[in-house]
């Protein structure tokens, strides 16, 4: 067949098929193709004789309707033995045309050459009979071959009618843009296999492609019946692939290729996956983004794919303990406006957080959280949770879910805050999160009464599972010995309060994390026990195959009608977000735009505004105030510092690392402000490393002199807060582990908020937490006795010491980057100025408050402990129960303390956030439920 006459002939086929949606109406007593009470003469619909039906053949070769190998002999359009590429004119074939038998003229409907009044698609002179619109109409969908070219014929598979509600354009990124009046825009990839459908002069993606408009495909029903609709589509296996969630490939701007992991993951059914490349910039994630969303078109019901990301940061904006820090929930409201249109544009429809534990101090993951206090946390979390999810118009007005709107899974439910030792909960050293206080109701506050009851019209968010076990004072676990992904006691308390929202797990709960309880499961058993006790997406997970099995293991376990119910509730629950973030209607974005909206070399203005907000000042000996600096370009020492390299995570285990020497701020940056004067660093001296590279020694830095540090306006160090992790030590990293053998001697490190060594006298004799060992005994992870190390970044305390030491009458300045609390009194005597920067050293807005051009606002969001001794004290799931530290000018480092010009800060944030802490929910009854559940 003749390429123009393919392009034809799937013009009828679309538009034959959008006539079933309303368009066209056809008298069937004149349509030789729809005659219900002569469906023996139609060649192309005899019910009864399907076999004959060149377009549905279903042993056939299904995806051509033109090319059935087998049955070639009753296509009446190619036969082999004929001129296939003219299915009107056959000349050894001619009987077999029904179009044209010579013999036969009087049955042919098309060519009755005398009997041209008989022909209902070519009457000269009742132009008004013909049903499809004569040939001199511009309208007719089966004949416009002089009105459109080989470059521009039917755009998206369709030529719209007279009556179309839409125009079609293709943008400057490629894809096709469809814009209906007064509906949804619809996006779709140029060399899409879904092409649009017209219905009611609307147009509409055929997402199945099966030529008919479904209802989920009908962005003018609800969300619900549109995604029941779907969902009752599915197989339990398709449904399966889609529930997982971890996706991608390389990162790429480019089309995926075949054998790009993106491309073979989205072709299984995988539809989610998360992503750590927006920092390459707005048009460049914005291309990736549109190339995982045109595989995703192709298969699996044309579902799109969501695109995860956890908090980054994006130009600057200030975000976890930087913005608690504000205490400014309208600035909260604003950051997640701004966030969500960002991260949108680059192509990110779904936000892995906001953390919103209840840190304990020494908590290992709290700089990812807004503190220690439930109320704040409460606050923050609900202003920009509402702000990152709704979209709004012009005037500010809540639309609820739209084009800007960002789903957010709000983690980890609930009380991963207060590990047991601060500890790492993706490693088996983090397993337990003690509640020696029986204080576990104060940190479902942040989820009950904040996250899933917001203010706006978006209602409630997703969340993500934790990693831990929940543990009472008395050492017993809240639901059994297992984790969050599979803990009915927490799933149970979601159930009860009738949560609405999608369930993700946490990354690896299936293979090394948070897998505590299922481990003697095999993997597929495991996915299926979590589904069963409420989780919906498999985070961080990307084996389709073992999903698949794990479908078969609910059949077989709960029997096919619970296995298929279980699958349904999650699988309608995904479908309906993507609905309501508009992404099945269009999930394309445009990258030029992203670049004028994402800043990824630097900060925006409006991110300056936080970042200003957000700085803490602690001391002040008057130093710097509102009248300036020194000088109009003071001239600044900034000396570098000495990392060990040393760690203990649960990726890399217990690594020795690399020692480094680096400016404690950024040089370049301070001068644009400074005249900066600093140390010299030498060749590195010490022994090679694994790439056979000398490594830096203490002795291979030459420290600016005392003359040099005199002559200077100010000392200026830039440190990071002290902080040394509890461990354990057999900790082997990638990817946990089980505790060690009852008969290896395992040993527990404390955590540590000083520089220096500390011992743990004063620590609990017993832990809380611990596994029942094969003897029947309890394992015992305390470290008390157990001496903690200097820490990695010892040398940032050298380098104050080293200033301190030579200032003279220079005043010395400490900026502290800061993740949790710390002891002070090994800092504080050695400085005249103290400024916070909660997450990240932000130097020109340090450079601003020095120079008097930014006053000071921000409050604490921890406690500062007086000593380690008082860590010890305390417990991890009670906020703001410590003994804080008192400075020389008689400040106490309480939660919300911070300085401006005028000394202590004391506002309506002070007066309501230094209130108790707050212990109880009120929008769902723990008390009851515990008491029944327990």
């Amino acid at each position: 067949m003749k390429q123009r006459t393919r392009r034809l002939m799937a013009l009828m086929l679309t538009a034959s098929m959008a006539a079933s949606g309303a368009a066209v109406s056809v008298a069937a007593a004149d349509d030789p193709y729809k005659q219900a009470e002569a469906a023996a003469d139609d060649p192309y619909k005899q019910a009864a004789a399907a076999d004959d039906d060149p377009y549905k053949q279903a042993d056939a070769a299904a995806d051509d309707p033109y090319k059935q190998a087998g049955a070639a002999a009753d296509d009446p359009y190619k036969q082999a033995g004929a001129a296939a590429d003219d299915p009107y004119k056959q000349a050894g074939a001619a009987a077999d045309d029904p179009y044209k038998q010579a013999g036969a003229a009087a049955d042919d409907p098309y060519k009755q050459a005398g009997a041209a009044a008989d022909d209902p698609y070519k009457q000269a002179e009742a132009a008004t009979d013909d049903p499809y619109k004569q040939a001199a109409n511009a309208d007719d969908p089966y004949k416009q071959a002089e009105e459109a070219s080989d470059a521009t014929d039917a755009i998206g598979g369709i030529v719209p009618s007279a009556d179309a509600k839409y125009t079609i354009s293709v943008t400057e990124d490629g894809w096709i843009k469809v814009e209906n009046e007064d509906g949804d825009t619809l996006g779709l990839a140029a060399d899409s296999a879904v092409k649009l459908l017209e219905a009611d002069g609307y147009a509409f993606k055929d997402m199945n492609q099966n030529g008919e408009l479904d209802k989920y495909e009908d962005w003018r029903l609800s969300t619900e019946e549109r995604a029941a609709d779907l969902v009752n589509q599915m197989q339990g296996e398709e449904m399966a692939a889609v529930l997982t969630h971890g996706g991608w490939g390389d990162f790429t701007t480019e089309p995926l290729a075949e054998d790009d992991g993106s491309y073979t993951y989205l072709m299984q059914g995988g539809r989610g996956g998360v992503t750590r490349n927006i920092k390459q910039g707005g048009t460049a994630h914005a291309k990736w983004a549109n190339a995982i969303q045109a595989v995703a078109e192709q298969s699996f019901y044309g579902i799109p794919a969501m695109i995860s990301i956890d908090p980054a940061n994006i130009s600057g904006l200030v975000e976890t303990l930087s913005l608690a820090s504000t205490m400014d929930t309208e600035l909260a409201a604003e950051i997640g406006q701004e966030t969500a249109k960002e991260y949108r544009a680059a192509g990110v429809n779904a936000l892995l957080g906001p953390q919103v534990d209840i840190a304990s101090p020494i908590m290992f993951r709290s700089g990812g959280t807004y503190g220690e206090d439930p109320q704040l946390t409460l606050d923050i979390a609900t202003a920009y949770i509402n702000g990152m999810q709704s979209t709004y118009d012009e005037n500010g007005e809540d639309l609820g879910w739209g084009d800007e709107s960002v789903y957010c899974f709000t983690k980890h439910f609930s009380g991963d805050g207060s590990t047991e030792g601060g500890r790492d909960d993706h490693a088996n050293g983090g397993r337990y999160a003690v509640f020696p206080g029986n204080n576990l109701e104060a940190h479902l506050i942040t989820f009950f009464d904040g996250a899933f009851n917001l203010p706006g019209k978006t209602g409630t968010t997703g969340i993500m599972t934790q990693y831990g076990i929940d543990v009472d004072a008395d050492g017993n676990p809240y639901g059994g010995e297992w984790a969050g992904a599979y803990n009915t006691y927490l799933n149970g308390m979601l159930d009860e309060a009738g949560f609405e929202g999608l369930k993700i797990t946490d990354w690896g709960v299936y293979q090394f994390a948070g897998v505590w309880g299922a481990e003697d499961l095999e993997e597929a058993d495991r996915i299926a026990t979590s589904w069963e006790n409420g989780v919906n997406l498999l985070g961080g997970y990307s084996d389709v195959d073992t999903a698949k099995a794990a479908y078969g293991v609910l059949v077989d376990r709960d029997g096919q009608d619970k296995a298929d119910e279980i699958m349904r509730a999650a699988t309608e629950k995904f479908v309906a977000v993507m609905m309501n973030l508009n992404t099945f209607e269009n999930p394309y974005v445009d990258t030029a735009y992203a670049d004028t909206i994402i800043t990824t070399d630097g900060s925006s203005d409006f991110a300056k505004e936080g970042q200003r907000e957000s700085i803490v000042m602690l001391k002040n000996d008057g130093t710097i105030s509102a009248d300036g600096a020194a000088s109009e370009k003071p001239t600044v020492y900034v000396p570098y510092v000495y990392n060990t390299g040393w760690s203990a995570t649960w990726m890399s285990g217990i690594s020795e690392g690399t020692p480094t020497w680096t400016p404690g701020m950024d040089i370049d940056k301070l001068s644009q402000y400074f005249n900066v004067v600093t140390d010299t660093l030498g060749d590195p001296t010490g022994e090679a490393d694994a790439e056979g590279n000398a490594t830096y020694t203490k002795d291979d830095l030459t420290r600016a002199t005392a003359d040099e540090i005199a002559a200077c306006d100010y000392v200026l160090v830039g440190m990071t807060n002290a902080y040394a992790t509890s461990y354990e030590s057999h900790l082997s990293g990638a990817f946990g582990g089980e505790p060690v053998s009852d008969d290896v001697e395992e040993v527990w490190y404390p955590a540590s908020l000083q520089y220096g060594e500390y011992t743990a006298d004063t620590a609990r004799e017993v832990s809380i937490g611990g596994k029942t060992l094969e003897d029947g005994t309890k394992e015992n992870r305390s470290y008390k006795g157990v001496t903690a190390h200097e820490v990695p970044n010892y040398g940032d305390l050298e380098a104050l010491q080293y200033a301190n030491e030579n200032a003279g009458d220079v005043p010395v300045i400490v900026s502290m980057k800061m993740e949790r609390g710390m002891v002070w009194d090994e800092v504080e005597p050695l400085a005249d100025v103290i400024l916070v920067n909660y997450n990240q050293q932000r130097e020109d807005i340090v450079a601003e408050v020095i120079l008097g051009q930014t006053e000071p606002t921000g409050l604490l969001v921890f406690q500062q402990p007086v000593n380690m001794e008082a860590v010890e004290a305390q417990l991890e799931d009670v906020p703001r129960d410590m003994e804080c530290y008192t400075d020389a000018a008689g400040n106490t480092y309480d939660f919300a303390f911070g300085l401006n010009w005028s000394g202590k800060i004391d506002d309506d944030r002070t007066a309501k956030y230094t209130a108790e802490p707050l212990t109880k929910v009120q929008n769902f009854d723990y008390s009851a439920y515990e008491a029944a559940n327990k």
